[in-house]
């Protein structure tokens, strides 16, 4: 009897393991569907919870996705009490210590590797020179506040790479949401595609797929500073990857056009662009010949014909790794760009530098320091006209899932309120009120301002950036209550004239 029980019971055994199919879970990581590869690859520990290698895998899954890196010390610490641990095992739980800004736990791990090194032993060397100076940049932060656009701009799928016009008003970036006309793509998510949301100093309008998009895809890669046009970075069938540009028509984008001449290279690939406020000159990533590493920055000056002199490649600013997203600031020197060669806290960190337009000469790159670089992949920063605003992509806690998008403002001052002067009159005779009292409240009701009028003078109505109810009494006229926005953009318009008329 006790045999039939051991036999029934290996059977049940083995009809649930062979229900698993390995096979799958591997094709799905090897094809950098991280996300589906994870529930593969559990699948496998329900079976057989020392199974060293799905346990390696899903380390390396969480690893690879921006969901949850934290998650892979688990199964990395996991995979290494097994029998049989991976041989990269240590190496990938430092990088997993890193990516939650735990140094001193990744440099111990990465030495311990090191003692008895796999195929990565030269990286492991470097990684442990880089964690060193990133936690230096994590010690000491920037003062800077992020707000997220809200689900009106952000979703679950990855929102990322963020230009601006200068003033704001149009606020362009990439998607890779299930609203496009593309299928489902072999990573497990949908095609790029580019959208766009304005801001009027309060509120982002909700974002809307731009006209140019197809079913292939196409990134937001760059902007002019009025937000005039736009950089993309369309991959189809019959292209490796080239940049081209579509001019604003109306409040959208709906076609674009190829660079001219002198840019884009049939062999290789362009991912991003940067044009000088004269249209003379033209920053651009490539991973053409002739590069230090991967990805290069090059330049290049339009030539009188319109099209683009033979591109140089910026060897002051690249690397043994990749160097992309070059991006030009409103002031013409300032020279933006991330990159995986000079050191930070994670894969791609954003540097800037001052270009010399004269001699052609750039200063040495400096890291834009942390948050606004992070352990995750940090590739673009668009600064507003001011410099005290910026739009970035970042995963953080308060996130809907995945890269949201960011405006973050740089705290090195406090916003000047907006300055209303209010001018009160009677709504038949339009003759001047007196001994009128605005009473302001916020958006919790609460009373937060009394603004008293000074004879029959207009009163001056101080206030910061949010949305308030005014009720404005005068003896002898009926209460008058309104609302009122007050945007940022409120705060640098000088004194604001503002007439209200009363009823009796």
């Amino acid at each position: 009897m006790k045999a039939l029980l051991v036999i029934f019971i290996c059977s049940v055994y083995l009809g649930v393991f062979s229900q698993i199919d390995y096979r799958l879970a591997y094709d799905l990581y090897k094809q950098t569907n991280y996300l589906d590869a994870t529930k593969e690859f559990k699948k496998h520990l329900k079976v057989d919870p020392k199974d060293s290698k799905a346990l390696f895998h899903i380390g390396m899954c969480y690893l690879n996705t921006n969901i949850d890196k934290g998650a892979a010390v688990t199964y990395f610490k996991k995979c290494l009490d097994t029998d049989k641990p991976d041989d990269e095992c240590l190496f990938y739980l430092a990088q997993s210590y890193a990516s939650q800004y735990e140094y001193e736990k990744a440099i111990e791990n990465m030495e311990s590797y090191l003692k008895d090194p796999g195929k990565q032993e030269e990286e492991a060397k470097k990684l442990i020179v880089q964690y060193k100076k990133a936690k230096d940049l994590y010690d000491n932060p920037l003062d800077i506040s992020f707000f997220n656009l809200g689900d009106n701009i952000n979703g679950p799928y990855p929102d990322y790479g963020a230009f601006c016009s200068k003033d704001e008003e149009y606020v362009v970036f990439t998607t890779r949401r299930d609203e496009g006309k593309g299928m489902k793509e072999f990573d497990g998510y949908y095609p790029s595609d580019v959208m766009i949301t304005k801001y009027d100093g309060v509120h982002f309008n909700t974002a809307k797929m731009v006209k140019l998009n197809t079913s292939y895809d196409e990134s937001v890669v760059g902007i002019y500073e009025d937000g005039s046009t736009i950089f993309v970075y369309y991959d189809n069938i019959s292209e490796a990857g080239e940049i081209y540009y579509s001019e604003l028509s109306g409040s959208n984008y709906s076609k674009k056009r190829k660079i001219p001449e002198g840019v884009n290279n049939p062999k290789t690939i362009e991912t991003s662009a940067s044009m000088s406020a004269d249209e003379q000159t033209l920053f651009f990533a490539s991973n053409r010949d002739g590069g230090k590493g991967g990805l290069d920055l090059y330049m290049t000056r339009k030539l009188p014909n319109g099209n683009w002199a033979e591109p140089q490649n910026i060897k002051a600013l690249n690397t043994e790794g990749h160097e992309d997203f070059p991006k030009l600031a409103s002031d013409g020197k300032t020279l933006y760009f991330c990159s995986t060669g000079h050191g930070g806290l994670g894969g791609y960190d954003i540097f800037t530098c001052t270009w010399n337009p004269e001699d052609n000469s750039f200063s040495e790159p400096k890291n834009i320091g942390y948050p606004l670089n992070t352990s995750y992949d940090d590739k673009v920063i668009c600064y507003t006209a001011d410099g005290n605003h910026a739009y970035v992509s970042q995963v953080r806690p308060e996130g809907y899932g995945d890269f949201d998008i960011y405006r973050v403002a740089i705290n090195k001052e406090r916003l000047n309120p907006a300055i209303y002067l209010v001018d009160l009159r009677d709504k038949v005779s339009n003759e001047k009120l007196s001994e009128s009292v605005i009473y302001v409240f916020n958006e919790n009701d609460e009373m937060i301002g009394e603004f008293i009028q000074n004879e029959d003078k207009p009163i001056a109505v101080t206030l910061d950036p949010g949305e308030y109810s005014l009720e404005i009494e005068t003896p002898g006229y009926e209460l008058k209550v309104m609302k009122i926005e007050v945007s940022e953009f409120d705060t640098t318009s000088g004194i604001i004239n503002k007439v209200y008329k009363l009823e009796k």
